[in-house]
Parts: structure tokens; C-alpha cells; sequence
């Protein structure tokens, strides 16, 4: 019989708990949390988002949002799988006692091919579940969020640094991330928190907690106390089952590694067409071996006139296009626990994108021999829940390291044996195969803990986070900061031979301004259409900048021959800009015109020696801003194929997320929002008259920015680019603002005050805390700026700051003002708490982003410059002071707290005018 939490376990799940399950459930219902879980992977360590629910629920002194992190980019994401299925199935007693509301448990995804819904930024009073990736989390983390308008950095940092229970799944393969959060959450109210005279008693910040999730054991900082099975866990009969799970595997030394590929394709082969079909994974550690492979058992297949499934899991593969796996995984019986007997064999071949995150259980393996850490990642998605009659056969193929430098190959050489070594120490049979269930690696750690050290992947030196770092990123307002550096080696380290990596992404709509025929890219305005329309995770493709390099200029001779032969009218024009290169904040790096390409792409025998020096230079240039930044290109270009790969061959224009009749997904809900939250349209000659666009008549859909594209040699506008949002979604701050129906400003701030002030007692702030949160939500918008803004709602379906261009039908952002500024200012001359005045008045300043440290004077006229530069310098100096009294991430969790409510009840008006409406 299942007692209280056995039930609700049951409920979220739908099986019940192991018995480590409750052992770790008792300590979390106890407000203890272990600093790591060493639990073999296949046995449900994704359960700790349930074991968390569950003890928040009952009261447990447990942080409000569990950020789980997974440091690879799987197309299935089995955390996400888990955090929605828990959010289906929360009991009712469970949600009243959780506050949970309507709405249901907030999950949201900063990983793979979901964008963020920002649903976790909505009540930091309520339970939330975000999963992301290394990059994804951390670089927020670091108010540094890469694809975040710096707006709304410090608004996600500050709930990231507070009230978090941070889950690292796979610890063992970003060491220098988890020593990071180690360090933030050892030091975050210390070496990073209130400092000196200024730390008072009760400037709390709820606290930030790490537990760091492996299935390899390694040893480190916070595993010495970590959570692991017990021998009565063990003898469960599921529990065993798993671990006895069988796994015969063999070591095959070949010379030669160029034969690796079709070494790797017969052994699968064979096991695919055995007595009965199987299901194979074929792991390879390079993507060139990866294709190989595949193509070699392509051809197998088609020699032997059989039916059989293959497909191919790498990394470099545009994200739209590898989500479409799920279904083929799902179907060929990969995924889950199901393991009917399939039709006809199946074939999946993978590299490092497939090793983790993916609830995968396929009944034989083929792979090299890679590192232990990955190795044992590996083995986990063969015969993954054990049962009678499965015994997996598992094949790895050792091709001896050649290098041409002997230093290089003596290590080599000692690697590959240690890796070797490691294998060689578990239980064997006479025919020379090994014993390779988790149970057996268990033991090997407990008895030979040197070897696995020996063969597992050394950890990348990484640079410790200082104060005079952090606070350099939390200076979000300033455009550059000396001290401002790339979060990259904080979550990465330095790798030694580390090739640099590129972002590919498509579009059809590039910002770009042409007055009669000179074409230029602002580098203001490539900015600000980027952060209008972000950057979405499903149309990246991640490779090599050196395989970049080389498609491009083959795929731009090829599309230079083409237009020679056959002239097309909507092919690129020589003078048009046709990429960019952006950083992850979206500010331009680099661009290039056809033109410019194409004198990349020429080869060098053709150049004289002054265009082949110049084209060298150029090259180099090229190169440099390429490496780790984010390639736009006109889709125009082509170069992609079917599958979402790199093909110089490929003509076709790219299906682009501009484009709305190949690429958007509609959901059939109507009233749900859909997967990308916001529509770039032309305006001009392609417009009904008033400045928008044909073709956007649903109200729901609300403009946000317009940029001028074409201008005639008078100045005139002929054309723009009309960026659109969701309702009730916002990209960047300026988005933010723009709401569906247009609300009083004093009905407007009473709601933002009574959602500030239920918010903050959720939290137990100190009641003067409640109070100063309650002030600053009402005096929070100026009344001069509310109206100046009403006065430009000329523009359709808008209640943001718009006025008409002077060459009319189109609209523009007004620039310069900030509303907050003279609410601040009017701030300034009341009577407010002393102790709370610094309090309230930054929160005014800071509630679209600013302030951190510095807030703009720029359009407003109440007073003579000098006065209000001495106001915008007393918000920076306030800005220090509070810094130094709640600390780096108490503080901007504080602004997030009062940013939290105001969205909220901008979020509720709007839904009930459009409810009202009918």
C-alpha cells in the first residue's frame, strides 16, 4: 500500500518510486539537499524534478524554480519530456498547495529547438521548471544571456542567482561549469553579496543550490558527501534488472583508421540482419566518419534488397530539420521503454548529439573508442532497462592513433591504451568479451578507481569568477565596459585544441538601408531588428567556422556560375548585402556584400598580386569575426539541404523563419501562442494604406519596430521592414511596452502595486521591503510620457511610442525619451521612507533594464541638461550602493521582483479586455 508521497509519486509519473527515490525525497522534504547524486544512468535521475515538486508542495524549505541543465543539444531532451508530463499530471491538492493556478506548473526551455516562453519570468512566487543547456543557462546566469536584449539580462539573471535549485545533469562533462556554480553557490552571499557597513540584517535574497547529477561516479569537489545507491537499493528487483542489464562488449584493434567507416558498417550491419531485425546505434566520434558510416550502410541495404530504416543524428544539422527525428525515432521503437519486436532492422548513426539527453534503448552497439566518461554515456542507450531475453552485443572498434609529430603520437598512443586498460579490467568470458552493464562499472570505479581517472577526459583550466568580473556584466545599461569580457571560459575553459565554431542562420529579410544605390547596414539598426526579431534556437546550424568557410565559398561560385548561365530576376544583386555576422548580443561584427564574396571565392591564380594580397587580408578578417559568432545569410543563397545539412550543390532557396508560408508552425489552438512570437512583414508598395502590411489582420498580432529599408534619393521612404509580436509576448524592453488595448495609467499602476505587494509577502520580504516594492509599482510610469505616448496611438493596434515618417504609410519608433527617467525624477521630490528610499527609487529607474548604471537624460525637457545629469548620476552612485547593500544577484533579483508584477498585470488587463471582447 502506498503511503502520501508514494501516491503523488505515482500520480506524476505513473509508476512508483525506487527506493532511492524515497531516500532522496525524505532528504529534500527535509530542506537538505546532497551537493551531488551518483545514480547509473537508466534509472530515472530526471525523477529529481519530481522529488522537488513534491517536497515543495508539502512546505519543504527547498528553492522556487529548478533550472535543470544538460550539456548537449538532443533532439529528444528527456528533461523537458519529464518536466511536461509533470506538468499534466499535477494533482489538484498538489497545485492548491503549490499555488499553481489555472495556468498550471510554468516550464519553459532555453535548450534545443524551443524557445523561451518566458513563462518562469512571469511569479517568482510561483513554482517553476526551466531546462537549458551549458551556454543557454549559464551565460544568463552571468547577466551576459547570449540572444537577450541587454533589457532583460538582469531581469533573468537576478531569478537565475535567487530562489534556484540549479540540477547539472552530466556534471562529468562540463567540470568547468559546475566549478562555477560551485563557486556562486558557495560565495554568492559572501565574496559576491552585501559588503561592509552597507550589508544589513535583513537585505535576505533567497539562496541559490546546486546538485550536480552523474552516471560515471567521477570524483571532485562535492562528491565526497554525494548521494549514491545503497546495497538494499540495488537488490529492488527493477533496480536490478537495470543495472544487471546485459552487454556483451568486444575491443577490435584495427591499423588503419581510414577503414574505421566501413568496419563500423559491416559489424552493424550483421547485427541488424541477425536471426530476427534489431535496432542499432552506430557511434562515432567524428562527423566525417559519421556520414561515412551511414553511406556505407545505405549502400549494404541496398545490395542486400531489404527493407530497413536508417538516419543519422549528427550536430552539424539545422535544428528545424534534426527536430523532425523525434518522430522517426519514436517510431522505429528507439525511444522509451516499449521494445516490441521491429518490422525490419533499424540503423541510426550518431555522433556526440546522441550520447546524451535522449531516453534511448536500442538493442545492439557499434562505436570507436572515445573517452570514459562518454563510453559509459554511450552504453546507456543500449539495452537500457535490461529484461530477460536481451542481451545487447556491443562492438568498439580501436583504430591505433596516427600522428605525424612523435611527441604527439607517444600521447596519443598512452591515451588510447588507458582507454583501452579501463575496458580490459571487467569481468571477461573465454571468447575474450566483456561483461559491460552498469552494475559492472560500478564495481570497476569501486576497485580500480585510478583507471577510469586514467581514461577519462582531463578537464579544461578554467578562470575563477571574480567580483570585479561580475560586476562589470551587471553593468547592463553601459554599451561597452573595459572590463567586460566573454563568458565563454567560464563555462567551457580553455580547450587546447579547440576549433573555433561558427552559428549558420538564414533569412529572408537582412536589415539593410539603400538610398538610390548605395546599400549600407547601420550598425544601430542591425542591433535593434535583431533584438525585434531574435534569433530563434530552431534555425541555427552549429559546425566547424572552417567547414563554414569553405561551403560558402563554393556555394557563392556556384550561385555566381549559375546566374551567369540562366539570369534570374530574384537572385541577389552584386551591391546587396547577403551576410552578416552578428555577436550574441545581435550587434554587427562584420558584412558582406555578393560582391565581396565573390571576390573571397575567386581563386588566387586569377589575381594579380595587389588583389591577392588584399583578398589575403580580407580573408583573415573574414575569418576572425567568423570564429565563435552567428552567420547570417539571404536565403536566397541556398546551400541546404533536405536534411538540414551543408550542401555548396543545394540552389533552392532556404526555408527561413521570416517567411511565413514555409516555416511557421500554426497551432490549433487560436488562442495559444504560437511557436515564434514574432512576424517580419515588407511595407511600402505592399501595404493597405495606413503603414500595415497585407496579410497581418489578426488582432492579436501587434506592431513593434519598423525599419526603413529603401529610401529614394530625396530621402523619401519606398519601402520597410514591419516587425510584429505576439500579444502578450515581448522581445526585447521596447516590445515589452507595446500592449493590446491601450490602459489608464492610474488603473494600470494600482494593478502593477497590488501584484507587487501579493508577490512580495509570497516571498516573506520584509514588510518594509513589501512596502517599497508596493511604492515603486505605483509611482513606476511618468504621467508626462503615458501621455506622450497616447497622443502617437495613431498607430494600428499599438500602444507603444509611434509616430508617422514624414514619408508616410509607415511608422517608426519614437527614439530617445525614457519614461522612467522622469518618473524618477517626479520620485525624487516626494517624501519617501528613508530607509527604503534608495530602494524605491532605483526600482523606478530600473524596471525596463536601466539604471545599471546609467540611465539616459536624452528628450526630456523639465530641466536645464546640468540638472539632469546630476540625476542620472545619482542613480548610477545609488545603483553602487545598492549593489554593495543586497549583493550582485540581490539586487537584480529585486528589479526582477517589481518587473515580475508589472508584466503580470499587463499580462491579466489584456486578457480580460480580449475575454470582455469576445
Amino acid at each position: 500500500m502506498l503511503d502520501a508521497f508514494g501516491m503523488a509519486f505515482k500520480a506524476l509519473t505513473g509508476y512508483q518510486p525506487f527506493r532511492w527515490q524515497r531516500r532522496l525525497f525524505d532528504l529534500m522534504d527535509s530542506g537538505k539537499l546532497p551537493s551531488a547524486v551518483d545514480v547509473p544512468t537508466g534509472l530515472g535521475k530526471t525523477s529529481v524534478m519530481t522529488l522537488w515538486l513534491i517536497a515543495l508542495g508539502r512546505g519543504a524549505a527547498l528553492p522556487r524554480r529548478l533550472v535543470y541543465v544538460v550539456d548537449r543539444r538532443a533532439v529528444v531532451d528527456q528533461a523537458t519530456r519529464s518536466a511536461q508530463q509533470l506538468r499534466e499530471s499535477v494533482p489538484p491538492d498538489i497545485a492548491g498547495d503549490l499555488g499553481l493556478g489555472a495556468e498550471g506548473l510554468p516550464i519553459s526551455t532555453l535548450r534545443g529547438g524551443a524557445a523561451d516562453n518566458r513563462a518562469w519570468l512571469d511569479d517568482p512566487s510561483r513554482p517553476a521548471i526551466v531546462v537549458g543547456t551549458v551556454d543557454m543557462v549559464g551565460s544568463r546566469l552571468l547577466f551576459e544571456g547570449y540572444g537577450v536584449s541587454k533589457g532583460m539580462r538582469p531581469y533573468q539573471a537576478g531569478f537565475l542567482g535567487a530562489d534556484t535549485l540549479l540540477v547539472l545533469d552530466e556534471a562529468h562533462l562540463c567540470p568547468p561549469f559546475e566549478a562555477l556554480l560551485r563557486d556562486i553557490e558557495r560565495q554568492r552571499d559572501s565574496k559576491f553579496g552585501p559588503v561592509g557597513k552597507l550589508a544589513q540584517k535583513d537585505a535576505f535574497t533567497p539562496p541559490f543550490r546546486l546538485v550536480s547529477l552523474s552516471a560515471t561516479g567521477r570524483s571532485g569537489e562535492g562528491r565526497r558527501a554525494a548521494f549514491r545507491l545503497q546495497r538494499e537499493d540495488r537488490e529492488e528487483a527493477e533496480v536490478h534488472q537495470r543495472l544487471s542489464a546485459a552487454k556483451s562488449l568486444a575491443l577490435h584493434s584495427i591499423d588503419d583508421p581510414k577503414a574505421l567507416p566501413k568496419e563500423m558498417a559491416e559489424r552493424a550491419i550483421r547485427l541488424g540482419f541477425g536471426d530476427v531485425p534489431k535496432r542499432v546505434v552506430v557511434y562515432c566520434d567524428r562527423r566525417s566518419d559519421a556520414l561515412a558510416v551511414k553511406k556505407a550502410i545505405d549502400q549494404a541495404i541496398k545490395a542486400k534488397a531489404a527493407p530497413a530504416k536508417t538516419e543519422l543524428l549528427v550536430g552539424a544539422r539545422r535544428v528545424r530539420e534534426r527536430e523532425r527525428l523525434e518522430s522517426w525515432l519514436d517510431e522505429a521503437g528507439l525511444l522509451g521503454g516499449g521494445q516490441a519486436q521491429p518490422e525490419v532492422p533499424v540503423f541510426l548513426v550518431a555522433t556526440s548529439a546522441g550520447e546524451v539527453g535522449v531516453d534511448m534503448d536500442a538493442d545492439h552497439m557499434v562505436g570507436d573508442l572515445v573517452a570514459f566518461e562518454r563510453m559509459v554515456q554511450r552504453l546507456g542507450r543500449v539495452n537500457r532497462r535490461g529484461g530477460q531475453n536481451r542481451d545487447a552485443v556491443v562492438e568498439v572498434i580501436c583504430p591505433r592513433p596516427q600522428e605525424k609529430v612523435k611527441a604527439k603520437q607517444e600521447a596519443a598512443i598512452a591515451l588510447h591504451e588507458a582507454r583501452e586498460r579501463v575496458f580490459r579490467a571487467l569481468p571477461n568470458d573465454t571468447q575474450g568479451r566483456y561483461e559491460a552493464s552498469p552494475q559492472a562499472f560500478v564495481d570497476l570505479k569501486a576497485q580500480h578507481p585510478s583507471l577510469a581517472e586514467d581514461a577519462t577526459t582531463t578537464p579544461p583550466l578554467h578562470p575563477p569568477l571574480t567580483r570585479p568580473h561580475l560586476e562589470a556584466w551587471a553593468m547592463t545599461s553601459l554599451a561597452t565596459h573595459e572590463g567586460r569580457t566573454e563568458v565563454e571560459p567560464w563555462l567551457r575553459g580553455w580547450e587546447a585544441d579547440e576549433k573555433p565554431q561558427v552559428e549558420v542562420v538564414w533569412r529572408a529579410h537582412l536589415p539593410q538601408r539603400r538610398v538610390g544605390d548605395d546599400v549600407a547596414a547601420p550598425a544601430d539598426m542591425v542591433a535593434a531588428y535583431f533584438q525585434a526579431a531574435p534569433v530563434h534556437p530552431t534555425e541555427k546550424l552549429e559546425t566547424l567556422r572552417s567547414h563554414v568557410e569553405d561551403w560558402l565559398l563554393k556555394r557563392v561560385r556556384n550561385l555566381v556560375q549559375a546566374q551567369k548561365k540562366a539570369p534570374a530576376d530574384d537572385a541577389p544583386k552584386p551591391a546587396e548585402i547577403i551576410a552578416m555576422v552578428i555577436n550574441r548580443a545581435g550587434g554587427l561584427v562584420d558584412k558582406a556584400t555578393l560582391e565581396d564574396l565573390e571576390f573571397l571565392a575567386e581563386r588566387a591564380t586569377t589575381l594579380d598580386k595587389t588583389d591577392k594580397r588584399a583578398q589575403y587580408r580580407r580573408k583573415e578578417e573574414w575569418q576572425r569575426n567568423l570564429a565563435g559568432g552567428l552567420l547570417v545569410l539571404d536565403r536566397r543563397i541556398g546551400g541546404l539541404d533536405a536534411d538540414g545539412m551543408l550542401d555548396e550543390k543545394c540552389a533552392a532557396p532556404v526555408p527561413a523563419i521570416d517567411d511565413d508560408d514555409v516555416w511557421l508552425d500554426v497551432d490549433d489552438d487560436p488562442s495559444a501562442a504560437p511557436r515564434v512570437t514574432f512576424r517580419v512583414m515588407q511595407t511600402g508598395a505592399q501595404t493597405d494604406g495606413d503603414g500595415t502590411p497585407e496579410g497581418l489582420d489578426d488582432a492579436r498580432w501587434l506592431l513593434t519596430r519598423h525599419f526603413e529599408t529603401r529610401l529614394d534619393q530625396a530621402g523619401e521612404v519606398v519601402a520597410g521592414l514591419a516587425v510584429y509580436k505576439w500579444a502578450d509576448s515581448a522581445t526585447d524592453e521596447d516590445s515589452r511596452s507595446v500592449q493590446t488595448h491601450a490602459q489608464r495609467l492610474d488603473e494600470h499602476a494600482d494593478q502593477v502595486a497590488a501584484q507587487a505587494r501579493r508577490i512580495a509577502e509570497r516571498l516573506r520580504l520584509p514588510p518594509a521591503e513589501v512596502d517599497a516594492m508596493e511604492c515603486a509599482a505605483r509611482l513606476h510610469d511618468d504621467g508626462k510620457a503615458a501621455q506622450r505616448w497616447q497622443e502617437a496611438m495613431g498607430a494600428p493596434r499599438c500602444g507603444g511610442p509611434y509616430a508617422k515618417t514624414k514619408g508616410g504609410g509607415n511608422w517608426r519608433l519614437l527614439e530617445g525619451y525614457r519614461h522612467e527617467f522622469g518618473s524618477l525624477r517626479k520620485a525624487e521630490k516626494m517624501s519617501l521612507p528613508s530607509e527604503a528610499r534608495d530602494l524605491i527609487l532605483h526600482l523606478i529607474a530600473a524596471h525596463h533594464g536601466n539604471a545599471r548604471p546609467v540611465i539616459a537624460t536624452a528628450g526630456c525637457d523639465e530641466a536645464p541638461p546640468t540638472v539632469l545629469a546630476t540625476t542620472a548620476r545619482d542613480a548610477a552612485l545609488r545603483y553602487a550602493r545598492l549593489q554593495k547593500r543586497y549583493g550582485i544577484w540581490g539586487l537584480a533579483w529585486r528589479e526582477a521582483v517589481l518587473r515580475a508584477a508589472d508584466q503580470t498585470a499587463s499580462r491579466q488587463f489584456a486578457e480580460s479586455k480580449r475575454s470582455n471582447d469576445g
